[in-house]
């Protein structure tokens, strides 16, 4: 026991200040009670001075500490990871890495009963989250392995007790979704801080042995647009582990929706037998890791969108058939317009046939090969039937390269109403050889009669930069529409030149020239021949606005010059869209959503209100909140934890008016086992933890030495110190209360102020 005081000056000070009040309180009132007998001013400055001194004892703040000797009584947290991972029996005979864990803890019973006696022993299980070890426990049940969140939690209970140690059980694999994915080294520098070691035991293999028997499907590739009753190829590999000499069937599925509406699943079913169609293949495997590329195909035949799967049928002796099967969504399409492009394998080409994603279009391309190459191209005539096809363009191929009767043919069709579009190049036009073929008659520009060279030539070129300058003819134009009519041409002048172009000049008056280079050269010429609608362009780097930011205007201009040359641009229609892109996507990902509106010319319809509803394979419906983006809205779903199809509804207005029907599409979060999909250990995980927090990697073999370090270290007792204020208190009150009422009391009685 110990008297304390903590004065609320410096206690010269208050001492000094007790004296002088002392004084005063002393001869002020030997002044005011001379009217008094002797014993009553005795007792009026008795009770006056007492009070004083109770003020200056507050003033000292005096308190008594009273100390004991208390036993250091401690705790050590085991975690033992019970997720699913730990069901993967590569552990030390045979064992499941579940079972190896809790036979290391089980066979050191006697070192647990000797360090129990100093040090508490606190057990605990984890896969998303921490709780109480479950007594009975033989397998894990986990469906995520969250060490960081674990470590969290471990950190919650070891700040409610002194903590000596935590023992970590795992194969050390982060397997983690959104909420529970937090960073186990950052939990680590949170428990260094307070000094709490982590001692970690890992178990498992970090790669797959030999005995382990998987199938795995992997990279689906499909076109996302594709059309009815045409045949659909597709791509994946199949990776095998553990199958030498065994054998699978690889199937594709498609949806059957019948009459499922939309927003419901429809049953996968196996898609159906053709003549051109490989839906399944036999695959066998001659290797115990061995990867298979696959070829595949199917015909749909309905249009709309579609569910597709690749699925390999399991073999005997596989643990995980989750990933024996991807599934995407791919949109069917009717026939639309349909396009024929030959043209060499050059940067336009892969740029302009991105309009094949348009639900109206259908582009068939064919690469026409060049250089030494060049005889090797053959072009049937199947290409130019009556009816094939509704528009044709022509990039850089010399007129050879089709012979007389194929021009002949497309010429006949150009005639009876099939649009027409050359573009520009260094083998076409003059230079390749068209002035004297019946396309060169239908062609609105001058052709000068040259044979085809096989050596392009810059002569007849315009050379560097060309800027695509719209003539006011051409701001009234479908085709030139890349923006509301009073930031058309604008917009125009905001798009990267073109980079060269064929010098062109129009054949006659009635051409209609629609833009042109900065110093008057013509780059783009139409015209109506009979039936037939036909444009001349100069350019062929239009692709130069896709690398430059400016797809979209890239897009619309494409496919309003489909439109166009085949007298559809009335059907460009008012909708309402929306799109996801990709379709699949890992549990746990951020899912961004586009949707717009347009006029009835195709243009984005500004100033139009969206609502985005996505539905869940739970049957739960979240509403995103859009944000509004120059070509409509955009909107982030983040809620993607579960597997299965997500249905994305749309709807707009616009002055309280409803546009369309509004727009359904889907996507797909993938069927993914995030603890056997990849079950290896991951030993630097848990290596990188020991070391944070100041412990140690441990082999099962050393747990018992630790056991018994941790027992005999050294423990000072606690001192429990307890403070008694002998002034906070509401005793030093009431006397304070009680001497100064007493002294009020008798000043009233004796006849004083």
């Amino acid at each position: 026991m110990q008297l304390m005081l903590e004065p609320l000056w410096p206690w010269p000070l208050v001492v000094l200040a007790a004296l002088a009040l002392s004084a005063l309180v002393t001869v002020a009132y030997l002044r005011q009670t001379q009217t008094l007998s002797p014993p009553r001013r005795r007792l009026l400055l008795a009770l006056k001075l007492t009070s004083l001194a109770v003020v200056v004892f507050a003033l000292f703040r005096p308190a008594i500490l009273v100390s004991q000797q208390e036993k250091n009584t401690g705790q050590v947290l085991v975690l033992t990871d019970v997720s699913r991972s730990m069901n993967t029996a590569d552990a030390t005979g045979g064992r499941t890495r579940l079972q190896a864990a809790l036979h290391d803890f089980d066979q050191h019973a006697d070192h647990w009963a000797a360090l129990a006696k100093q040090l508490a022993i606190r057990r605990f299980e984890f896969d998303r989250e921490l709780r109480p070890w479950k007594e009975g426990r033989t397998a894990g049940d986990g469906d995520q392995t969250a060490l960081g969140q674990a470590l969290e939690d471990a950190l919650r209970e070891a700040r409610q007790q002194s903590t000596a140690a935590i023992l970590l059980q795992s194969d050390g694999a982060q397997r983690a979704l959104p909420p529970h994915d937090g960073d186990p080294l950052l939990a680590a520098r949170k428990l260094s801080e307070l000094q709490i070691p982590v001692y970690a035991v890992g178990y498992g293999a970090t790669a797959l042995s030999s005995n382990t028997v998987d199938l795995a499907v992997r990279d689906l590739l499909v076109n996302s647009v594709v059309f009815e009753k045409k045949l659909v190829p597709l791509k994946v590999q199949l990776h095998a582990q553990g199958a030498r000499g065994r054998k699978t069937q690889l199937r594709v599925l498609v949806e059957d929706r019948g009459s499922v509406p939309l927003g419901e699943a429809a049953p996968m079913m196996p898609a159906p037998l053709s003549q051109s169609a490989r839906p399944v293949q036999e695959i066998a495997f001659r290797a115990d890791q061995d990867i298979v590329p696959v070829d595949l195909s199917f015909v749909p035949n309905f249009a709309g969108e579609l569910k597709i799967a690749v699925e390999a049928l399991p073999i005997e002796g596989e643990m995980l058939t989750t990933n024996n099967r991807v599934e995407t969504i791919i949109t069917v399409r009717q026939g639309g317009l349909r396009v024929a492009y030959f043209d060499l394998p050059r940067p336009e080409q892969r740029m302009l046939r991105i309009v094949n994603t348009e639900e109206k279009i259908q582009l068939d391309y064919f690469d026409i090969r060049g250089g030494r190459f060049r005889s090797q191209t053959v072009i049937t005539p199947e290409w130019f039937e009556r009816g094939k096809y509704d528009v044709y363009l022509i990039g850089d191929v010399p007129a050879d390269v089709f012979g007389p009767k194929l021009l002949e043919m497309l010429a006949e069709r150009v005639r009876e109403g099939a649009g027409f579009m050359m573009l520009g190049g260094l083998q076409n036009f003059s230079a390749g050889g068209y002035a004297s073929t019946p396309v060169g008659d239908l062609l609105p520009v001058v052709l000068a009669p040259a044979g085809p060279s096989t050596t392009p030539s810059l002569q007849g070129q315009l050379v560097g930069p060309q800027p695509m300058v719209p003539t006011e003819l051409g701001l009234k134009r479908f085709v030139m529409q890349l923006a509301p009519a009073e930031k058309n041409r604008a917009r125009w002048e905001t798009l990267a030149p073109l980079v060269g172009a064929t010098r062109l000049v129009p054949k006659h008056e009635l051409v209609e020239v629609w833009a042109q280079t900065r110093d008057g050269s013509p780059l783009l010429l139409a015209a109506e021949v009979g039936k037939a609608r036909v444009v001349a362009f100069g350019g062929d780097t239009t692709y130069q606005w896709v690398l430059h930011g400016q797809g979209e205007e890239h897009q619309r201009f494409w496919r309003q010059m489909i439109l166009w040359l085949a007298r559809k641009e009335a059907d460009a229609g008012q909708e309402v869209w929306v799109r996801v892109d990709p379709r699949n996507y890992a549990p746990g990902a951020t899912v961004s959503l586009e949707c717009g509106a347009r006029d009835p010319l195709g243009r984005p319809l500004n100033g139009a209100t969206f609502r985005i509803d996505v539905t869940g394979p739970d049957g739960k419906t979240v509403s995103p909140t859009p944000r509004e983006t120059p070509g409509g809205a955009a909107a982030d779903f983040t809620q993607t934890v579960l597997p299965g199809d997500y249905w994305v509804r749309v709807s707009a207005t616009k002055n309280g008016q409803v546009l369309g029907l509004g727009a359904v599409t889907r996507f797909i979060v993938d069927q993914r086992d995030l603890e056997l999909d990849q079950p290896n250990a991951d030993y630097d995980l848990l290596r990188k933890i020991a070391e944070i927090t100041g412990g140690q990697l441990l082999q099962s073999e050393n747990l018992a030495g630790f056991l018994q370090r941790l027992a005999n270290l050294e423990r000072e007792d606690l001192s429990r110190v307890t403070v008694i204020s002998l002034w906070d208190n509401p005793w030093v009150l009431l006397l304070f209360v009680g001497l100064l009422t007493a002294e009020w009391a008798f000043r009233r009685k004796w006849g004083l102020a």
